[in-house]
């Protein structure tokens, strides 16, 4: 055992401050708890005092608790719906996956059964009974319709037959696909698009940002890249999340893509690559186009309208993590590129970023590094090895081989004998959120499928799912919950975000297939269904599908006709959970806020209450790593359905 930060105890039927004699284990933390982003503020407890902004004054506003229902709400309850309707995943389900509805009935007991409706033919395609599965603090009572047998694609409806109660509604309509992921993966892709920087966006806005930017006050050519979230900031060192989600769609279903020129996902991979290498050191550090006053984020405008920025390595461009990721989603972009024919003298200039970024990484000792690097140690290790992977594509040198095979180690090495990662060399700070490690082991099986340490690989996933499965059974829904800092388990833990639950979907996915487990797939779908709808604010975070929250911290909400903030396939950073005090969703900064003032353990945070734009950055802002790890999920669980449901493999992986 390394550094022993986590012990069992128990949890209840969802409800963290329920702490019963339970089979469940639950982990208690000892010790200092892992530092946070500096974008997570959540449990901050503070007296809000107006001040003045830029000549105006702030404001205050509170998350509404919704409690107002159809009938009394049960013991301990702390959500509701004002009347009885199904909630459904309404970005859909998967023609051969899993499909649930929930139907929450507060302190009544009710029974019933359920019809699913083709909303195109007003016909009934679908009949079953209702399953009672028991309480939990959102809904209180609650069933669940299950019609997973349903396999016609189509648009449907579910309508509920309860007896009780007359105050039911429909549900939102969602479809059925026979390649649902899929279609998620690449409508998630697209929306890198909207966020190009330095060339027009037809529709949106002219060319902006074509000064970027200034360097020890000199000009230098930044022009180019995404816009990284849902300011104009353009953060190169999150670059490999977009990169390696673009090409792990283009390589996953190449057919899909079959177009004269490069097919989409190469094309946006191109557009951001060709940023990265001009804001790439030599030494491997990474220089991101930000805001030029002290305050990066203070424009809130058009983009076409903002004063020329300046060029900084802080917040993340010198991360040994970052800089040695990009480098290897570069090498990887190199790779398939010239297995295209692409121009070579771009493929050789992507092959020194990936080599600059290489070098970095290589060259650290994390025995020595200042305590604020020691935590990028685990995806240091993660971008060495999928760089290693790509470089002996390129270059036939089986010494990166041989390299992989050490980073393999050190990664596996990084596990706890209960499951879960360290982040550090030490083996003291818990992985949680967005690392790439087991995205590398996987990428190292699948190249080297009959290498030595493949079944060691397995194992790890292994010891992964079974460590981390109880915590996808706290809540009806399925997502993915965790310990709070004290140990308690949590439906909605502190650092819970949808970077978190897509990345869960993935791994789950991913051990569906390695272990042939059903209920894994499940799992991993669940999370997929969280994000776009099938969650207890009924909420879909992927702008443009489905009910979004109604308003989003992005300045293309400045863009004419765009006032309402939805930017197509965008990923919201996702549900909070509240901590039972004062939880800022933003913004301080600005003096702006937005709080969760006193809900309730776990009540589920997101603005809703406004329209267009609002300051909270927490919940309703886009980001770049949120659509990376939702196409890398939404593609591995179309990977995964199709391998358990193809004609050659039906029943099995």
């Amino acid at each position: 055992m390394k550094g022993g930060r986590w012990t069992s105890s128990c949890a209840s039927k969802g409800n963290p401050e329920g702490c019963e004699t339970s089979s469940r284990e639950r982990l208690s933390w000892r010790g200092g708890p892992p530092s946070r982003t500096g974008w997570r503020r959540t449990g901050s407890r503070c007296t809000w005092c107006p001040y003045e902004r830029r000549g105006r004054m702030g404001t205050l506003r509170k998350i509404r608790q919704m409690k107002e229902s159809w009938s009394e709400l049960a013991p301990g309850q702390i959500i509701a719906q004002p009347n009885l309707r199904p909630i459904v995943s309404q970005g859909g389900y998967h023609l051969e996956g899993s499909k649930q509805a929930l139907i929450w009935t507060n302190s009544q007991k009710l029974r019933g059964s359920f019809q699913v409706v083709d909303v195109e033919e007003d016909e009934v395609v679908y009949e079953g009974v209702l399953r009672d599965v028991g309480d939990h603090i959102w809904g209180g009572n609650t069933l669940i319709a299950d019609f997973s047998d349903l396999k016609a694609p189509g648009r449907y409806r579910i309508r509920p037959r309860v007896e009780g109660t007359e105050s039911l509604l429909d549900s939102f309509t969602f479809p059925i696909g026979p390649s649902l992921y899929l279609d998620l993966a690449e409508r998630g892709a697209r929306w890198f698009y909207y966020q190009r920087c330095g060339t027009e966006v037809p529709g949106w806005h002219p060319p902006c940002h074509t000064d970027d930017a200034i360097l020890d006050g000199k000009s230098y050519d930044a022009t180019g890249g995404w816009h990284d979230g849902g300011d104009y900031n353009k953060w190169s060192h999150y670059s490999y999340y977009g990169l390696f989600a673009l090409l792990e769609l283009y390589e996953a279903f190449p057919d899909r893509w079959e177009v004269d020129g490069l097919p989409y996902p190469l094309e946006e991979a191109v557009w951001e690559a060709e940023y990265v290498r001009k804001v790439q050191l030599e030494d491997g550090v990474l220089l991101s186009a930000v805001g030029g006053r002290e305050d990066p984020w203070f424009w809130e405008g058009a983009p076409e309208k903002e004063p020329t920025r300046r060029l900084s390595a802080d917040y993340g461009g010198r991360s040994y993590g970052n800089t040695t990721l990009v480098g290897a989603a570069m090498a990887r972009l190199a790779r398939v590129l010239r297995s295209l024919g692409y121009d070579e003298d771009k493929v050789q200039e992507y092959i020194k970023v990936a080599e600059r970024g290489y070098r970095r990484g290589y060259n650290a000792d994390f025995s020595e590094v200042p305590d604020e690097d020691k935590g990028s140690y685990l995806d240091t290790q993660a971008g060495l090895l999928l760089a290693d992977i790509e470089f002996e594509g390129l270059t036939g040198d089986e010494g990166y081989r041989v390299d992989a095979r050490r980073r393999v180690e050190a990664i596996l090495s990084a596990q706890d004998e209960r499951g879960f990662f360290y982040s550090d060399y030490e083996g003291t700070r818990p992985c949680r959120g967005r690392g790439f490690h087991l995205f590398a082991l996987y990428k190292f099986l699948s190249t080297y499928p009959d290498d030595p340490l493949g079944p060691k690989i397995v194992d790890a996933f292994a010891r992964w799912a079974e460590f981390w499965e109880p915590f996808a059974r706290l809540s009806h829904f399925g997502q993915m919950g965790g310990p709070d800092r004290d140990g308690r388990p949590r439906n909605l833990p502190p650092w819970t975000c949808n970077i978190h639950i897509a990345r869960a979907g993935w791994a789950m996915a991913t051990a569906a297939m390695l272990l042939d487990r059903r209920d894994y797939l499940e799992i991993a779908e669940r999370q997929i269904h969280w994000i776009v709808g099938y969650n207890p604010l009924e909420v879909s975070m992927m702008a443009g599908l489905g009910r979004g929250p109604g308003c989003y911290h992005t300045r293309l909400a400045s863009c004419e006709g765009h006032e309402d903030g939805v930017v197509p396939g965008g990923i919201l950073n996702g549900i909070e959970g509240s901590d039972g005090g004062v939880v800022e969703l933003g913004d301080r900064r600005t003096g702006n806020l937005v709080i969760g003032d006193h809900l309730p353990l776990d009540y589920p945070l997101m603005d809703m209450d406004t329209y267009g734009w609002t300051y909270a950055y927490l919940t309703n802002e886009y980001w770049v790593p949120n659509n990376g790890w939702f196409v890398l999920a939404a593609v591995q669980l179309e990977r995964a359905v199709a391998s358990r449901y193809s004609d050659a493999t039906r029943g099995c992986f």
